[in-house]
């Protein structure tokens, strides 16, 4: 239903919202100048793209977000290139975005909203990627992260800001929305409504002509088509993997670091003593002594603090000094002081006067050096390895970054370097179906495809402390389409289904239109003259349509169904040449949701959503023109011809 009606209402906010509540941190990851040589086709990396009140957005902050956009798109569509991307709209998208987050950040600071130090240390904190094995922040990640992205931490967390002042200005903009029932039932209606119909297909292989065709007519739709057959980017990675298990049998502690670890927890090794407790909590001392004394002539403690309107608390077994932590040192000398089975104090804490019942006392002898030994050995050498490991990670970074190649690192290091063959962004190789990279690739894999060619080796975490990998991308093939040569036979194939597909059409046409006048489907087929296959009969609902739309599986046949006037015929070409449909309107039946309460109410919120989010689209117009938004026309230009390869 989502899908549905958001076909129905297209909204300007679109791709921004998204943008600021779900790829916050690739909008933190928008920030290193990728203009390596400071100015390219009139474009510097200092250059304004735009000025949003007192903000300027840099043409080294836009270049990078549509490549960092680009690439998340590529990671879904791998067949989509630069060009491709850019000419579909994704440079203005792109810039859209950033100037609205920009606008609304300008916007509160404007009008004293502000988003605190804290509130964004808290927002890094909670990025996976900054994350340890531990599930904490982890400093080391984090630099290694920015690092590896070419990130500034200042206009990271600038990022950050925006995006939290966008939280916090956007989200009520939307709220408070009402929706007329007279607005809900007609839409709510249409998803009971019904449609059959009649799909007839005209497949382009039944007028293809035997003959080979022309070489020149070959190469000239090669020429006119060479889109359809280009190969996405590829890239060509060394990489050199290596584990924690290098150190296994190499590193042993001293003696004098096992004696100094077990003098540090003396105290855990030395005999103690545990009680399992419970106890009754009461305002005043009168109470906890009339309770004491109930206790001591037979009732139990749980029957005890019923009769008074209280219910016993099992501590548990504890520690005289954690006892100490949750209650006060006088309640806990007088617990510690009792006897097993007996009844301790009363005595009070800042929670008031604890009467204490000693059900078990346990002593756990201390343990000598000797007798722990074992168990210093084992934790020592596990917190020097990860130690080791965390060192051995850090140096080849900082080698990386002074010059050192993967092949200077793996002698030193004895590592293994192997080589992938040019592999597409998903880990395919286009010219070999059956190849299967390593499991690790699907984590090399994005970093491998986000550096530039010339970028130094990075160290690349798979498993988080246990096993890393350096890698080196050594080739960039462009995306491009192969030799005409290498895929003759394929293109052959192509063009004389294409040629197939303009005869398939002119039947088409001829069915649709006598179907339209009248005729009915099957005798139009007859009197095509042609042998075709037996038209489909197709019957199903606009609820069946939405639910199939979410899955991205609605047959384009349906959906033109759906759209036409009842007692019709619509031709519809098929993808890639393969031929033509001719698609029929038997009978629409309408929709009554009226009595359809469920239906009703999911109507509503999903309007409710759609208006809203046109409340905030309209807000963030308003909070523009009220700060004033200048584009550099001229350097967004040069910019975007730029990323197109242009000079």
């Amino acid at each position: 239903m989502i899908s549905f009606f958001r076909r129905i209402f297209s909204s300007k906010l679109g791709l921004f919202l998204t943008f600021c509540f779900v790829g916050l941190i690739a909008v933190a990851f928008a920030t290193a100048d990728v203009s390596s040589s400071g100015t390219f086709g009139g474009v510097t990396g200092s250059g304004t793209a735009a000025k949003v009140g007192d903000s300027k957005l840099s043409t080294s902050e836009l270049s990078q977000s549509v490549n960092n956009a680009f690439r998340g798109e590529q990671r879904e569509n791998t067949a989509l290139d630069l060009k491709t991307y850019i000419n579909g709209g994704g440079f203005e998208d792109v810039l859209e975005r950033l100037i609205n987050s920009f606008a609304i950040a300008d916007f509160g600071t404007k009008y004293g909203m502000a988003a605190g130090k804290r509130l964004v240390d808290g927002e890094i904190a909670g990025i996976p990627t900054f994350q340890g094995a531990d599930g904490q922040f982890s400093e080391e990640n984090f630099r290694r992260a920015m690092q590896q992205q070419g990130i500034n931490e200042t206009q990271l967390r600038n990022d950050f800001t925006r995006n939290l002042l966008a939280d916090q200005l956007l989200t009520p903009a939307g709220f408070g929305v009402a929706v007329p029932q007279k607005l809900v039932v007609p839409y709510a209606s249409l998803l009971l409504e019904s449609r059959q119909g009649q799909i007839a297909t005209i497949p382009s292989v039944a007028f293809i002509e035997q003959s080979q065709p022309a070489k020149a007519a070959v190469a000239a739709f090669y020429a006119k088509n060479a889109s359809r057959y280009t190969i996405p980017e590829r890239r060509t990675i060394r990489y050199a993997i290596f584990e924690k298990s290098r150190f296994e049998g190499k590193i042993k502690p001293t003696e004098k670091e096992i004696t100094g670890y077990y003098n540090l927890k003396k105290t855990q090794y030395s005999a103690s003593e545990t009680r399992n407790l419970s106890q009754i909590i009461v305002p005043t001392q009168a109470a906890a002594k009339a309770l004491a004394d109930k206790i001591k002539a037979g009732t139990s403690i749980e029957q005890a603090a019923q009769s008074v309107g209280l219910s016993a608390a099992d501590v548990g077994s504890v520690s005289k000094a954690d006892f100490i932590d949750t209650a006060s040192q006088a309640v806990a000398n007088a617990a510690f002081a009792a006897p097993s089975g007996a009844i301790a104090g009363p005595a009070q804490s800042a929670l008031g006067w604890h009467i204490v019942m000693v059900k078990d006392i346990r002593q756990i002898p201390g343990r000598t050096l000797p007798q722990v030994r074992a168990e210093i050995v084992s934790e020592l050498t596990r917190t020097k390895t990860d130690e080791a490991m965390a060192e051995l990670t850090v140096r080849l970074e900082d080698e990386f970054a002074d010059g050192a190649t993967l092949g200077d690192i793996a002698k030193a290091e004895q590592l293994k370097v192997e080589a992938t063959p040019a592999l597409l962004a998903n880990g395919q190789n286009p010219n070999d179906q059956n190849y299967k990279p390593i499991p690790e690739m699907q984590r090399l894999l994005p970093i491998a495809f986000a550096v530039d060619e010339d970028s130094d080796p990075q160290i690349v975490e798979i498993i988080p402390g246990q096993k890393y990998a350096a890698i080196d991308v050594t080739d960039i093939t462009e995306s491009a389409p192969p030799p005409l040569a290498q895929i003759e036979q394929l293109v052959t194939r192509d063009y004389m289904l294409s040629q197939g597909s303009k005869k398939a059409k002119a039947v088409a046409d001829k069915i649709a239109k006598a179907v339209s006048g009248g005729t009915s489907l099957s005798k139009a087929i007859a009197d095509a003259g042609v042998q075709l296959p037996r038209p489909e009969q197709i019957s199903s609902t606009r609820a069946d349509l939405a639910r199939q739309s979410q899955q991205g599986q609605v047959p384009a046949p349906l959906s033109l169904m759906f759209s036409m006037a009842q007692g019709t015929a619509k031709p519809l070409q098929a993808p890639r040449d393969q031929g033509w449909f001719v698609v029929v309107l038997d009978k629409l039946n309408r929709g009554d949701a009226s009595k359809r309460d469920d239906l009703l109410q999911a109507t509503r919120a999903q309007f409710k959503q759609v208006i809203g989010n046109e409340y905030t689209a309209q807000f963030i117009n308003a909070m523009k023109a009220d700060i004033g938004v200048e584009r550099n026309e001229t350097t967004l230009s040069a910019l975007k011809k730029q990323l197109l390869g242009g000079n």
